[in-house]
């Protein structure tokens, strides 16, 4: 570290004046490396045998976190946060997993920024189903990287079931939650054309004030009506499988629709009017960043498959994960 401050003092008396700036970027550079190595330590400790540590074994330890250190950095982990994860996977569930499913599943879920209370609260919302609490835990994970939100899952639960039968009714609540249908929504179409499919239709292309925008194979955003106007019968299942769009809130987190709703409650909307649409990036299997322009150019047809599987980054605006 002198050395190279040394090296990067000299080459700044050497360099013209315009480009003395770029030495800023020397000295970030190395204070970030600092940093990093400071979260790589950290999470070593806290999964090896000191106080208030896992257990791991020394060797086992280091191997864990010299694996998952740069990712969780990227993706915005801290060692806080995957203690909350951690908790979760072992404790909170009423099936509790194993220390080394914990491990793997805890690391994955933060390579996807998933929040651990948002995490509880759909497991419990689908335990309570014809799921069962092991699919549940699995089938939780999965609908909140679809963007479903778990108070609507419980909504259109409780309001199909009026009409449809149980198992029917929770089938269907968990095909719209995820994509992004408002329970309230549903139940109006529903009385007035009493019809599932076409209330559905209509209740997904009205949700969230028809804030909601997904990004359709050409990468460009689109709302369920401009979906429904171009791919007809098959809209529906392109886009549930396409990417949600997100803007960047006044805490410098991006969340989707959804989330502005179910977060800022009832001044969502002129909170998501003033946001920025935020420049979404992941890690590709390179371990190189890339904005989901650079997905779609460089992929083509398979964008969205990589990118669905792809470690969420920080979007360019960023300044933290959306997770607490």
């Amino acid at each position: 570290m002198v050395r190279s401050t040394l090296v990067a003092a000299v080459l700044m008396l050497m360099l013209p004046a315009t480009a003395h700036r770029n030495n800023d970027d020397i000295f970030a550079l190395e204070a970030h490396d600092s940093e990093s190595r400071d979260l790589q330590w950290e999470l070593e400790n806290w999964l090896g045998v000191g106080p208030g540590g896992l257990g791991l074994s020394h060797s086992d330890a280091r191997w864990w976190a010299t694996k998952e250190w740069w990712y969780m950095e990227t993706c915005g982990a801290s060692v806080w946060y995957l203690k909350q994860l951690y908790s979760l996977l072992t404790h909170r569930f009423t099936i509790p997993y194993s220390q080394r499913e914990a491990l793997e599943l805890m690391f994955a879920y933060a390579k996807k920024q998933l929040d651990p209370d948002q995490l509880f609260a759909m497991y419990h919302v689908l335990s309570g189903s014809h799921l069962g609490r092991e699919k549940a835990r699995a089938r939780a994970a999965e609908l909140l990287e679809k963007d479903a939100s778990p108070t609507e899952l419980s909504n259109l639960y409780r309001v199909m079931a009026t009409w449809l039968p149980d198992r029917e009714a929770q089938e269907t609540a968990i095909e719209v939650a995820a994509a992004g249908c408002e329970a309230e929504k549903f139940a109006t179409f529903y009385q007035r054309f009493h019809d599932k499919q076409r209330a559905i239709s209509e209740a997904v292309s009205a949700s969230f004030d028809m804030q909601a925008y997904r990004y359709a194979e050409d990468g460009k955003y689109y709302t369920a009506s401009e979906f429904k106007d171009y791919f007809g019968s098959n809209w529906m299942a392109k886009w549930t499988a396409s990417p949600v769009a997100q803007k960047v809130a006044r805490d410098g987190k991006a969340y989707s629709v959804s989330q502005f709703h179910d977060y800022f409650k009832g001044g969502w909307l002129s909170y998501w009017h003033e946001a920025r649409w935020a420049t979404q990036r992941r890690i590709a299997e390179d371990g190189k960043i890339y904005t989901m322009a650079e997905y779609v150019s460089y992929f083509r047809s398979q964008w969205q498959q990589k990118w669905a599987i792809a470690p969420v980054a920080l979007c360019k605006e960023c300044t933290a994960a959306s997770h607490p």
